[in-house]
């Protein structure tokens, strides 16, 4: 059973509302939705005075995971819970849409120009992929020797090759810069770069940094899903920890940040203005 936890910051407008805040400190509201495959547990608590007692929620939770779906914003220091937070779906989304909107892009430019940031040499089927749409992709790895051989492999089996390199000056200019690990180093990029990657970078970044994806929410699913979840991460949790798989063949629609959001017409419109743009620029 999924377990997900909606912390509700109650406040006490009245005297009357007050002084009862101080006896009834909280309220907690228990809710099971099922599918008859997945089932998900939601508490609500509702927080009227005080700090919030976990004790109290763990005893809603005996003979549950003890990892929990929850805001970011709830901090579970010191408490017998963990957030769930595993991002493996999110880089499988990251792929799709990058594939997706590369085969979108391709009748309107040549030879677009990637860059693939991988130190610890993580994801050497993912740039295999990639080779379907551009020849012209750069690998910087703290791995190099490995994508050397990888690079020779595809040669030998489908006559195309990368280029490799371990200094992350190589990965400008292009098209787009691919980074499915966190950024932890300052890169080379500018204003107008557009950086596709699963985490928030742990370093300033100039650029567009896309960091989630996000497919059409399933309509099967529409009713497990407590409305404080993110939809992505919903989606996260049923594909990591009730390994729905499937999940994984999901085309995201949009994508974005933090800040903003971007429909995925709206990122090959700007991939093939830049290419053009790039394409002038280093004639």
């Amino acid at each position: 059973m999924l377990v997900s936890l909606e912390i509700q910051k109650i406040y006490c407008k009245t005297l009357q509302q007050k002084i009862k805040s101080f006896f009834r400190p909280y309220k907690i509201i228990k809710k099971i939705t099922s599918d008859g495959d997945i089932s998900v547990l939601n508490i609500c608590y509702q927080q009227f005075h005080g700090n919030i007692k976990f004790k109290k929620i763990y005893d809603h939770t005996i003979g549950e995971s003890k990892t929990i779906l929850c805001s970011d914003d709830i901090s579970l220091k010191g408490t017998p819970f963990t957030r769930f937070n595993r991002n493996e779906y999110n880089i499988k989304m990251m792929e799709n849409f990058i594939c997706n909107v590369l085969e979108n892009c391709s009748e309107q430019c040549d030879n677009l120009k990637i860059s693939f940031y991988d130190p610890n040499a993580e994801y050497p089927l993912f740039v295999e992929k990639l080779l379907k749409y551009t020849s012209q992709i750069t690998i910087v790895s703290n791995m190099p020797k490995f994508y050397e051989n990888e690079s020779e492999r595809m040669m030998r089996e489908i006559g195309a090759s990368y280029i490799v390199s371990n200094s992350v000056d190589k990965l400008s200019p292009c098209d787009i810069l691919i980074c499915p690990s966190k950024i932890k180093v300052h890169l080379p990029t500018v204003r107008d770069s557009l950086i596709f990657t699963a985490y928030k970078p742990l370093v300033s970044t100039s650029g567009v940094v896309v960091t989630k994806y996000y497919p059409s929410f399933p309509i099967k699913y529409m009713e497990l899903k407590p409305e404080c979840i993110d939809e992505l991460y919903f989606l996260s949790a049923l594909y990591t920890l009730c390994e729905k798989t499937h999940l994984e063949k999901l085309i995201p629609i949009r994508c974005g940040n933090e800040n903003f959001d971007f429909l995925k017409e709206d990122v090959i419109h700007y991939i093939i203005n830049n290419h053009h743009s790039l394409a002038v620029s280093t004639k």
